[in-house]
Protein backbone atom coordinates (compact mmCIF):
# COMPACT_ATOMS: atom_id res chain seq x y z
CA UNK A 1 0.00 0.00 0.00
CA UNK A 2 1.47 3.68 -0.91
CA UNK A 3 1.20 5.83 1.56
CA UNK A 4 0.71 9.44 1.30
CA UNK A 5 2.42 12.55 3.08
CA UNK A 6 1.05 15.84 3.03
CA UNK A 7 3.26 18.93 3.27
CA UNK A 8 1.48 22.10 3.30
CA UNK A 9 3.66 25.05 2.95
CA UNK A 10 7.09 25.46 0.60
CA UNK A 11 8.67 28.07 3.25
CA UNK A 12 11.46 27.20 5.38
CA UNK A 13 9.64 24.86 7.03
CA UNK A 14 8.28 22.84 4.48
CA UNK A 15 11.23 22.62 2.47
CA UNK A 16 13.02 22.06 5.53
CA UNK A 17 10.81 18.53 5.84
CA UNK A 18 11.60 17.60 2.29
CA UNK A 19 14.96 18.05 2.47
CA UNK A 20 15.21 16.04 5.76
CA UNK A 21 13.30 13.01 3.68
CA UNK A 22 15.61 13.05 0.94
CA UNK A 23 18.62 12.95 3.54
CA UNK A 24 17.09 9.67 5.11
CA UNK A 25 18.21 6.84 3.71
CA UNK A 26 15.09 5.20 3.73
CA UNK A 27 13.16 3.64 0.73
CA UNK A 28 10.08 6.07 -0.36
CA UNK A 29 8.94 3.49 -3.53
CA UNK A 30 5.61 3.07 -2.01
CA UNK A 31 5.58 6.63 0.01
CA UNK A 32 3.85 9.62 -2.38
CA UNK A 33 5.07 13.08 -1.15
CA UNK A 34 2.81 16.15 -2.20
CA UNK A 35 3.22 19.59 -1.12
CA UNK A 36 1.26 22.25 -0.92
CA UNK A 37 1.64 26.10 -1.99
CA UNK A 38 -0.04 29.42 -2.39
CA UNK A 39 2.94 30.36 -5.14
CA UNK A 40 5.75 28.60 -4.38
CA UNK A 41 8.21 31.44 -3.71
CA UNK A 42 9.66 32.25 -0.29
CA UNK A 43 12.54 34.26 1.15
CA UNK A 44 13.73 34.38 4.63
CA UNK A 45 12.63 36.87 6.38
CA UNK A 46 15.72 38.52 7.94
CA UNK A 47 16.44 39.90 4.17
CA UNK A 48 12.82 42.10 4.57
CA UNK A 49 15.09 44.38 6.73
CA UNK A 50 17.88 44.29 4.16
CA UNK A 51 15.53 45.68 1.82
CA UNK A 52 14.31 48.24 3.97
CA UNK A 53 17.78 49.34 4.43
CA UNK A 54 18.01 49.81 0.82
CA UNK A 55 20.87 47.30 0.36
CA UNK A 56 18.41 45.33 -1.43
CA UNK A 57 15.73 45.53 -3.54
CA UNK A 58 12.11 43.69 -3.76
CA UNK A 59 12.84 41.49 -6.50
CA UNK A 60 16.22 39.87 -4.97
CA UNK A 61 14.18 38.33 -2.11
CA UNK A 62 12.25 36.06 -3.17
CA UNK A 63 13.51 32.23 -3.52
CA UNK A 64 12.04 29.34 -5.88
CA UNK A 65 12.44 26.10 -5.54
CA UNK A 66 13.62 23.97 -8.61
CA UNK A 67 11.45 20.90 -9.38
CA UNK A 68 14.85 18.46 -9.07
CA UNK A 69 15.24 20.39 -5.79
CA UNK A 70 12.12 18.90 -4.58
CA UNK A 71 12.92 15.69 -5.06
CA UNK A 72 10.61 14.01 -6.69
CA UNK A 73 7.24 15.66 -4.28
CA UNK A 74 4.58 16.55 -6.30
CA UNK A 75 3.59 20.08 -6.47
CA UNK A 76 -0.10 21.62 -6.19
CA UNK A 77 -0.67 25.09 -6.24
CA UNK A 78 -3.39 26.55 -3.98
CA UNK A 79 -4.29 27.72 -0.52
CA UNK A 80 -5.60 25.89 1.88
CA UNK A 81 -8.85 26.09 3.57
CA UNK A 82 -9.48 23.49 5.58
CA UNK A 83 -8.15 20.42 7.15
CA UNK A 84 -10.15 17.66 9.24
CA UNK A 85 -8.37 15.88 11.15
CA UNK A 86 -10.64 13.00 11.47
CA UNK A 87 -11.14 12.23 8.13
CA UNK A 88 -7.63 12.93 7.07
CA UNK A 89 -8.55 15.44 4.28
CA UNK A 90 -7.46 18.83 3.70
CA UNK A 91 -9.75 20.65 1.54
CA UNK A 92 -8.50 24.24 -0.71
CA UNK A 93 -10.02 27.16 -1.79
CA UNK A 94 -10.86 26.07 -5.30
CA UNK A 95 -12.48 22.63 -3.78
CA UNK A 96 -9.82 20.46 -4.23
CA UNK A 97 -10.12 17.85 -1.57
CA UNK A 98 -6.43 16.03 -0.94
CA UNK A 99 -5.83 12.87 1.16
CA UNK A 100 -3.34 12.02 3.85
CA UNK A 101 -1.94 9.64 6.00
CA UNK A 102 0.35 11.83 7.67
CA UNK A 103 0.41 15.49 7.50
CA UNK A 104 2.83 18.42 8.31
CA UNK A 105 1.70 21.86 8.14
CA UNK A 106 4.01 24.58 7.68
CA UNK A 107 1.42 27.18 6.65
CA UNK A 108 3.12 30.21 8.54
CA UNK A 109 2.09 32.95 10.03
CA UNK A 110 0.45 36.13 7.96
CA UNK A 111 0.16 40.34 9.23
CA UNK A 112 -2.75 40.87 10.67
CA UNK A 113 -2.86 44.93 9.95
CA UNK A 114 -6.71 45.27 10.85
CA UNK A 115 -6.00 43.88 14.04
CA UNK A 116 -5.21 47.45 15.76
CA UNK A 117 -7.69 49.97 15.26
CA UNK A 118 -6.36 52.99 13.36
CA UNK A 119 -3.71 51.19 11.76
CA UNK A 120 -4.53 50.54 8.68
CA UNK A 121 -6.06 54.13 8.76
CA UNK A 122 -2.19 55.01 9.65
CA UNK A 123 -0.49 53.11 6.52
CA UNK A 124 -3.31 54.51 4.02
CA UNK A 125 -2.03 58.55 5.10
CA UNK A 126 1.47 57.53 4.43
CA UNK A 127 3.05 57.73 8.27
CA UNK A 128 3.17 54.11 9.14
CA UNK A 129 5.18 51.73 7.62
CA UNK A 130 6.71 47.80 7.85
CA UNK A 131 8.44 45.41 6.72
CA UNK A 132 6.92 42.35 6.89
CA UNK A 133 6.69 41.81 3.17
CA UNK A 134 8.67 42.76 0.32
CA UNK A 135 6.41 45.32 -0.96
CA UNK A 136 6.13 46.65 2.45
CA UNK A 137 10.07 47.05 2.99
CA UNK A 138 10.28 48.39 0.13
CA UNK A 139 7.07 50.82 0.70
CA UNK A 140 9.77 51.87 4.43
CA UNK A 141 12.47 52.36 2.80
CA UNK A 142 10.95 54.53 0.39
CA UNK A 143 9.34 56.78 3.43
CA UNK A 144 13.02 56.28 5.16
CA UNK A 145 14.55 57.80 2.20
CA UNK A 146 12.47 60.79 2.52
CA UNK A 147 12.39 61.48 5.98
CA UNK A 148 13.97 64.40 7.44
CA UNK A 149 13.68 64.53 10.83
CA UNK A 150 11.44 64.05 13.21
CA UNK A 151 10.12 61.30 15.66
CA UNK A 152 10.67 57.98 14.37
CA UNK A 153 8.65 55.43 16.76
CA UNK A 154 9.41 51.40 16.01
CA UNK A 155 6.14 49.69 17.78
CA UNK A 156 5.37 45.88 18.24
CA UNK A 157 1.76 45.68 18.17
CA UNK A 158 1.37 42.31 19.40
CA UNK A 159 2.88 38.89 20.60
CA UNK A 160 3.84 36.44 18.86
CA UNK A 161 5.55 37.58 16.12
CA UNK A 162 8.23 36.45 13.81
CA UNK A 163 11.72 36.59 14.20
CA UNK A 164 12.33 38.42 17.87
CA UNK A 165 15.07 40.35 17.14
CA UNK A 166 13.35 42.37 14.21
CA UNK A 167 12.05 45.58 15.79
CA UNK A 168 15.17 46.29 17.06
CA UNK A 169 17.33 45.27 14.46
CA UNK A 170 14.57 47.89 12.26
CA UNK A 171 15.41 50.87 14.49
CA UNK A 172 19.59 49.72 14.27
CA UNK A 173 19.37 50.14 10.04
CA UNK A 174 17.27 52.94 10.05
CA UNK A 175 19.36 54.38 12.20
CA UNK A 176 22.42 53.95 9.83
CA UNK A 177 20.22 54.63 6.99
CA UNK A 178 19.36 58.18 8.64
CA UNK A 179 23.09 58.73 9.02
CA UNK A 180 24.08 58.03 5.50
CA UNK A 181 21.22 60.75 4.37
CA UNK A 182 22.40 63.56 7.09
CA UNK A 183 18.61 62.97 8.94
CA UNK A 184 19.99 60.98 12.15
CA UNK A 185 21.04 63.94 14.37
CA UNK A 186 17.34 65.92 13.60
CA UNK A 187 15.63 62.36 14.03
CA UNK A 188 14.50 60.81 18.03
CA UNK A 189 14.21 56.98 17.45
CA UNK A 190 12.41 54.94 20.14
CA UNK A 191 11.44 51.67 20.45
CA UNK A 192 8.14 50.62 22.32
CA UNK A 193 7.12 46.88 23.03
CA UNK A 194 4.62 44.68 25.02
CA UNK A 195 7.77 42.75 25.99
CA UNK A 196 9.42 43.91 29.33
CA UNK A 197 12.85 43.47 27.60
CA UNK A 198 13.63 42.28 24.08
CA UNK A 199 14.42 38.48 23.25
CA UNK A 200 12.44 37.17 25.96
CA UNK A 201 12.52 33.69 25.25
CA UNK A 202 16.44 34.12 24.96
CA UNK A 203 16.88 34.42 28.94
CA UNK A 204 17.95 37.37 31.08
CA UNK A 205 20.93 38.27 29.19
CA UNK A 206 20.40 39.24 25.73
CA UNK A 207 17.36 41.59 26.18
CA UNK A 208 19.46 44.07 28.10
CA UNK A 209 22.41 43.14 26.28
CA UNK A 210 20.82 44.47 23.37
CA UNK A 211 18.89 47.76 24.82
CA UNK A 212 22.74 48.74 25.64
CA UNK A 213 23.11 48.32 21.57
CA UNK A 214 20.33 50.52 21.18
CA UNK A 215 21.22 53.13 23.29
CA UNK A 216 24.61 52.71 22.33
CA UNK A 217 23.32 54.30 19.19
CA UNK A 218 20.98 56.89 21.07
CA UNK A 219 17.88 54.85 20.58
CA UNK A 220 15.48 54.70 23.80
CA UNK A 221 13.33 51.06 24.85
CA UNK A 222 10.22 51.13 26.21
CA UNK A 223 9.06 47.82 27.58
CA UNK A 224 5.25 47.16 28.45
CA UNK A 225 3.84 49.07 26.25
CA UNK A 226 0.64 47.32 24.59
CA UNK A 227 -1.14 49.21 22.35
CA UNK A 228 -4.88 49.94 22.17
CA UNK A 229 -5.33 52.17 19.12
CA UNK A 230 -3.01 54.29 16.77
CA UNK A 231 -4.91 57.90 16.42
CA UNK A 232 -4.20 58.24 12.26
CA UNK A 233 -4.99 61.72 12.24
CA UNK A 234 -3.16 63.09 15.38
CA UNK A 235 -0.18 60.86 14.74
CA UNK A 236 -0.74 59.45 18.16
CA UNK A 237 -0.43 55.98 19.81
CA UNK A 238 -2.40 54.92 22.49
CA UNK A 239 -1.81 52.56 24.77
CA UNK A 240 -3.84 50.18 27.30
CA UNK A 241 -1.35 51.58 30.42
CA UNK A 242 -3.33 55.26 29.36
CA UNK A 243 0.10 56.86 28.05
CA UNK A 244 0.76 58.08 24.32
CA UNK A 245 3.40 58.73 22.24
CA UNK A 246 3.09 61.04 19.36
CA UNK A 247 5.06 60.54 15.93
CA UNK A 248 5.76 61.80 12.78
CA UNK A 249 7.15 58.36 11.40
CA UNK A 250 5.55 55.21 12.82
CA UNK A 251 7.88 51.60 11.74
CA UNK A 252 5.33 49.31 12.82
CA UNK A 253 5.83 45.09 13.55
CA UNK A 254 2.23 43.98 12.18
CA UNK A 255 -0.12 41.67 14.81
CA UNK A 256 0.02 37.76 13.17
CA UNK A 257 -2.07 35.50 13.16
CA UNK A 258 -1.85 32.14 11.98
CA UNK A 259 -2.13 31.37 8.02
CA UNK A 260 -4.05 28.00 8.69
CA UNK A 261 -5.46 27.10 11.56
CA UNK A 262 -6.70 22.88 13.17
CA UNK A 263 -9.16 22.90 15.46
CA UNK A 264 -10.28 26.36 16.25
CA UNK A 265 -8.55 30.20 15.66
CA UNK A 266 -4.92 30.50 17.07
CA UNK A 267 -1.61 29.14 16.93
CA UNK A 268 -1.20 25.29 16.47
CA UNK A 269 -0.06 23.36 19.58
CA UNK A 270 2.46 20.81 18.96
CA UNK A 271 4.31 18.27 21.40
CA UNK A 272 7.62 20.39 21.85
CA UNK A 273 9.67 16.94 21.58
CA UNK A 274 8.04 15.15 18.36
CA UNK A 275 6.23 18.12 17.13
CA UNK A 276 2.88 15.81 16.32
CA UNK A 277 -0.77 17.70 17.47
CA UNK A 278 -3.40 16.16 19.73
CA UNK A 279 -4.24 14.14 16.02
CA UNK A 280 -2.01 11.08 15.49
CA UNK A 281 0.06 11.52 12.56
CA UNK A 282 -0.75 15.10 12.21
CA UNK A 283 1.97 17.36 12.64
CA UNK A 284 3.07 21.56 12.82
CA UNK A 285 6.65 22.75 12.70
CA UNK A 286 7.51 26.50 11.94
CA UNK A 287 5.88 29.90 12.54
CA UNK A 288 1.96 28.18 12.84
CA UNK A 289 3.08 27.01 16.21
CA UNK A 290 2.89 27.76 19.56
CA UNK A 291 5.42 25.31 21.62
CA UNK A 292 7.12 26.09 25.31
CA UNK A 293 9.99 25.40 26.36
CA UNK A 294 10.83 23.66 29.50
CA UNK A 295 11.21 26.93 31.62
CA UNK A 296 7.93 28.45 30.35
CA UNK A 297 8.83 30.45 27.62
CA UNK A 298 7.20 30.13 23.92
CA UNK A 299 9.83 29.34 21.67
CA UNK A 300 10.53 31.63 19.52
CA UNK A 301 9.27 32.22 15.69
CA UNK A 302 13.17 31.91 14.05
CA UNK A 303 13.58 29.78 11.23
CA UNK A 304 16.01 28.10 12.80
CA UNK A 305 13.03 26.78 14.61
CA UNK A 306 11.00 26.02 11.34
CA UNK A 307 14.20 23.63 10.50
CA UNK A 308 14.66 21.54 14.21
CA UNK A 309 10.79 21.14 13.76
CA UNK A 310 10.99 19.99 10.35
CA UNK A 311 13.93 17.58 11.46
CA UNK A 312 11.82 16.42 14.18
CA UNK A 313 8.27 16.39 12.19
CA UNK A 314 9.83 13.95 9.08
CA UNK A 315 11.25 11.46 11.42
CA UNK A 316 8.26 11.32 13.52
CA UNK A 317 6.17 11.19 10.08
CA UNK A 318 7.91 8.71 8.84
CA UNK A 319 7.94 6.76 12.15
CA UNK A 320 4.08 7.40 11.83
CA UNK A 321 3.72 5.71 8.30
CA UNK A 322 6.05 2.80 9.22
CA UNK A 323 8.57 3.59 7.29
CA UNK A 324 11.44 4.00 10.69
CA UNK A 325 11.30 3.12 13.99
CA UNK A 326 13.14 5.72 15.55
CA UNK A 327 12.31 9.13 16.78
CA UNK A 328 13.25 12.56 16.86
CA UNK A 329 13.35 15.13 19.23
CA UNK A 330 13.13 18.70 18.99
CA UNK A 331 16.31 20.39 19.45
CA UNK A 332 16.44 23.76 21.27
CA UNK A 333 19.73 25.09 19.99
CA UNK A 334 18.70 28.04 18.24
CA UNK A 335 20.50 31.21 17.03
CA UNK A 336 20.23 34.62 15.39
CA UNK A 337 21.95 37.08 13.75
CA UNK A 338 21.26 40.73 14.43
CA UNK A 339 22.35 43.38 12.34
CA UNK A 340 23.11 46.53 13.84
CA UNK A 341 24.39 48.96 10.65
CA UNK A 342 28.00 49.63 9.51
CA UNK A 343 28.07 45.92 7.77
CA UNK A 344 27.90 44.46 11.18
CA UNK A 345 26.01 41.84 13.03
CA UNK A 346 25.40 40.48 16.79
CA UNK A 347 25.21 37.12 17.73
CA UNK A 348 22.75 35.28 19.56
CA UNK A 349 23.06 31.89 20.10
CA UNK A 350 22.17 29.04 22.98
CA UNK A 351 20.18 26.56 24.00
CA UNK A 352 16.80 27.47 23.94
CA UNK A 353 15.28 24.66 26.16
CA UNK A 354 17.91 25.27 29.21
CA UNK A 355 16.66 24.85 32.89
CA UNK A 356 15.97 27.01 35.11
CA UNK A 357 15.95 29.54 32.28
CA UNK A 358 17.94 29.97 28.60
CA UNK A 359 21.42 31.42 29.40
CA UNK A 360 21.81 33.20 25.64
CA UNK A 361 24.05 36.11 25.08
CA UNK A 362 24.46 38.55 22.79
CA UNK A 363 27.68 38.40 20.98
CA UNK A 364 29.46 42.28 20.40
CA UNK A 365 28.87 43.03 16.38
CA UNK A 366 31.24 41.82 13.72
CA UNK A 367 31.66 42.25 10.25
CA UNK A 368 32.18 38.30 10.03
CA UNK A 369 28.66 37.64 11.43
CA UNK A 370 27.18 40.11 8.96
CA UNK A 371 29.14 37.69 6.18
CA UNK A 372 28.05 34.48 7.97
CA UNK A 373 24.87 36.14 7.68
CA UNK A 374 24.84 36.71 4.11
CA UNK A 375 26.24 33.35 3.79
CA UNK A 376 23.20 31.63 5.00
CA UNK A 377 20.63 33.32 2.63
CA UNK A 378 22.89 32.52 -0.16
CA UNK A 379 23.58 28.86 0.96
CA UNK A 380 19.87 28.12 1.50
CA UNK A 381 19.49 29.79 -1.75
CA UNK A 382 21.78 27.30 -3.95
CA UNK A 383 20.07 24.55 -1.92
CA UNK A 384 16.73 25.20 -3.83
CA UNK A 385 17.57 27.17 -7.13
CA UNK A 386 20.18 25.38 -8.81
CA UNK A 387 19.91 21.77 -8.50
Amino acid sequence: MTKELLILGAGIGGLSVIKELADTATNFDDLDVTVVDEDFSHFLGFTLPWVMRGWRDRNSVPITPSASALHGARQVTGTVDTIDPTAHTVTLADGTALTFDALVIATGARNAIDDIPGLRDAVDHGTAVHYYSADAATSAHQALQVFTGGKLVFLVTSQPYRCPVAPYEGSLLASDLLRDNGSRDNTQITVYSPEKQPMPSAGPFAGPELIKLLNAQDIEFFGEHKVARIDPDRREIHFQNNTTTTFDLLVFIPPHQPAVTLDGPGWINVDATTMETKHPGIFAVGDTTSITSPSGRPLPKAAIFAKNGAKAAAANALRHLGKTDTTTALSGQGYCYLDTGNGESALGKGDFFTMPHPAIHLSPPSREHHHNKQDEERDWRAEWEHH
